[in-house]
């Protein structure tokens, strides 16, 4: 894992220098103990890696807006990013899930037109997943406001649902959803050759996919996770 290599290269150059140093190994504790995790936002989907079971996942997206050219299927490009991070950061963990390939979801989608008028739980279970997270886009753009697409700061609005399939009656957890890359106190990045639309797009919806991944899966502490 890349998070475990970093970790235990600098472990090992610091506990070198400690020893030539002559600090005692009990100073060197901290520097050699595995890196701080935050919990969950919304729920840990991860089980243990010795688990007999895994955690299967269906990632469900609906854009109910019309979006720029620029953003076509930029809800399946999510899918895949927020795929990527959440097994990644479950590997990090010792953890495992399971996400259902977002080539099979869109074919459901696809073979059934009124999937929205159908209960989230019943399209979890056709996939035999134990959770449903549930994307509505409301709003998402490339561009700073006003800035006649001279700037690039990408800005989303969405709805955020988990549904436990295992129990369905239960009310889904449910939350607004907003994110700004990047920041405010960064200020936005003007278009040149260097940085063009598609670039831009490709480093927004990374961002986008990270902070979502921090809603279900344990996530570092260090804020360069969300910038790494």
């Amino acid at each position: 894992m890349a998070v475990w290599t970093r970790s235990l290269m600098m472990a090992a150059a610091v506990a070198v220098a400690g020893l030539n140093a002559g600090c005692d190994i009990g100073s060197l504790a901290y520097f050699l103990s595995p890196e701080q995790r935050t919990p969950a936002k919304m729920k840990n989907l991860a089980v243990e890696k010795k688990s007999k079971k895994d955690s299967r996942i269906v990632i469900l997206t609906w854009g109910g807006l019309e979006m720029r050219s620029e953003l076509i299927h930029a809800d399946r490009q999510l899918t895949d990013l927020l795929t990527k991070q959440l097994v990644e950061l479950a590997g990090d963990n010792d953890e495992k899930l399971t996400i259902i390939p977002s080539r099979k979801v869109e074919e459901y989608k696809n073979s059934h037109p009124n999937w929205r008028e159908l209960d989230q739980a019943q399209i979890g279970r056709h996939f035999d997943a134990d959770y449903v997270i549930y994307l509505e886009f409301n709003a998402m753009t490339l561009y700073e406001p006003q800035s006649n697409c001279q700037l690039f700061r990408g800005r989303t609005q969405m709805t955020l649902s988990l549904v436990d399939v295992r129990h369905p009656d239960d009310a889904p957890q449910q939350e607004a959803f907003s994110t700004t890359y990047p920041s405010e106190a960064r200020g936005p990045v003007p278009v040149d050759l260097d940085t063009n639309p598609m670039t831009f797009r490709q480093n927004f919806l990374l961002h986008v996919a990270k902070t979502l991944a921090t809603y279900f899966v344990h996530y570092p502490k260090r804020e360069t996770y969300f910038t790494e």
